[in-house]
């Protein structure tokens, strides 16, 4: 068997992974770069991300060489490139965080008729950093560039034609979008028409699994890869590779969390759950990669602990140990404080005047509990929180449902925490399974193997993964 490479990139850091469903290596990390423009506006350095993927690419060719025989691409949902005539982008790329979207979901949701319209043709919980949001944003603020569009892409569909040459969109991160409907299958073409988008830029639908083409002759020589190096279209949302790599059987019934910057806790279904009661607890219905609905809730996710860290090195000037920070957890894990994950005031960057950590302090405060101190008490209340929130979304899916499940598998580098796996144990009453922690990347190595013909079916691919990853299981205590 031939290995692949994945390019996994995070909304903190991005990944080159070379390897197969029996093993993998990081040849390759890199932090996917963002930055707060001269007007204000936050963007991601999207050639900088590239140029590291190219970095990276190159590491794996020097070594592993013609044994590389494809590559695909997952990212974080929602974002896009919009290109021109000629396939060359004609605005910045915009950060989902970028505040441009401000007020959006109101003024969009009116304009189409109402929320309980909208989710009844797209199945997508309302977040304002849904591409939806983004695009009429675009469109209103810097209309000029919007007319020049002739071509949309998420953000993994663009790299895939950096490298191919190949315009396509894949189906699962399509499904992000909140312009994609479920049932049909395709791009809801009234809310586009609604909404005054030129339909002819959105474009082709391919499924999770689907070969785009070769590395093109210029990409193949910048990265020293051989001729025929196939670029597949994999679950290019980094959530949908992610599922795919639960390491669980077919007949299993069991409840997920992908964990990273945010956690996605939910199930697959056959069918979208287009109900007013599924809306009203903030429930969203993605494509899978093997084409079932992800039914799930976007809960903040270690999102809120990464911006106290980058909080406290810049103030500290001196690199975190999540040794000790676990170590200091423990030590005070009778703290009684608390946070929301699902406030939306950690939604944004911390910025001078607003700092991640500032805001879980009067998060606390304002909710009768004692204000954190000790590195230890704020992480105690982030994990209380998201053990919380965990609780709190499961106990609403099982009534959506009507199942109760068992098992609870927090994939991805949230898995490492074994602090909050334990923790999430005790407060839902679930046994949890904890990794494989490198979910997405070996999801998007199994969506190849499977375009390739080297494994059957995902149900296949798990039975592998499940043998050849390590999973840690934490019973309620």
């Amino acid at each position: 068997m031939r290995r692949t490479i994945a390019v996994d990139l995070g909304a903190s850091n991005g990944r080159i992974i070379v390897g197969t469903l029996e093993g993998i290596e990081v040849v390759h990390r890199f932090e996917t770069y963002n930055f707060h423009a001269s007007d204000g506006s936050f963007r991601w350095d999207l050639e900088g991300i590239i140029g590291e993927i190219r970095k990276g690419m190159t590491v794996a060719f020097e070594k592993y060489g013609s044994d590389i025989a494809s590559v695909g691409i997952d990212t974080w949902g929602v974002d896009y490139v919009l290109l021109d005539e000629a396939g060359k982008p004609v605005s910045p790329v915009f950060h989902y965080r970028d505040s441009r979207t401000d007020g959006m979901i109101e003024e969009v949701t009116e304009k189409l008729g109402g929320k309980d319209r909208v989710f009844s043709l797209t199945g997508i919980a309302f977040q304002p950093f849904n591409t939806i949001y983004q695009l009429y944003a675009h469109k209103k603020y810097r209309p000029a560039e919007f007319s020049e569009a002739r071509h949309y892409l998420s953000l993994p569909d663009y790299i895939a034609y950096r490298m191919s040459g190949v315009m396509a969109n894949e189906r699962s991160h399509a499904s992000t979008t909140q312009l994609y409907n479920p049932l049909t299958g395709n791009w809801d073409d009234t809310l586009i028409s609604e909404l005054g988008f030129p339909r002819q830029i959105f474009g082709k639908i391919v499924n999770s699994g689907t070969i785009l083409g070769d590395l093109s002759p210029e990409f193949a020589k910048q990265v020293k890869a051989p001729a025929g190096v196939k670029v597949i279209a994999v679950g290019n949302h980094d959530t949908a590779s992610a599922v795919s790599a639960v390491p669980v059987t077919g007949t299993d019934k069991y409840l997920y969390v992908s964990s990273g910057t945010w956690s996605l806790l939910g199930v697959e279904n056959d069918t979208p759950i287009l109900t007013e009661e599924a809306r009203l607890a903030g429930f969203t219905n993605e494509v899978a990669a093997s084409g079932r609905i992800r039914f799930l809730e976007n809960i903040m996710g270690m999102w809120i602990q990464q911006e106290c860290v980058r909080n406290w090195e810049a103030e500290e000037g001196v690199r975190t140990s999540w040794k000790a920070l676990d170590e200091q957890t423990i030590e005070v894990k009778n703290f009684d404080g608390c946070i929301d994950p699902m406030d939306p005031r950690y939604l944004k960057a911390s910025s001078p005047d607003s700092l991640m950590k500032d805001r879980v302090v009067a998060d606390c405060i304002e909710h009768g509990m004692k204000a954190p101190v000790s590195k230890g008490e704020f992480m105690v209340a982030i994990y209380r929180g998201l053990a919380k929130a965990y609780k709190k979304a499961i106990v609403d899916l099982e009534r959506i449902v009507s199942h109760k499940y068992d098992a609870l598998y927090i994939i991805g580098g949230g898995s490492k925490n074994l602090i909050l796996d334990q923790w999430t144990a005790d407060e839902t009453g679930k046994t949890v399974f904890a990794g494989p922690v490198e979910a997405t990347a070996i999801g998007n190595i199994l969506l190849q193997e499977f375009a390739l013909g080297e494994v059957a079916s995902i149900d296949e691919g798990r039975s592998i993964i499940k043998r050849a990853f390590e999973v840690k299981e934490f019973r309620p205590e």
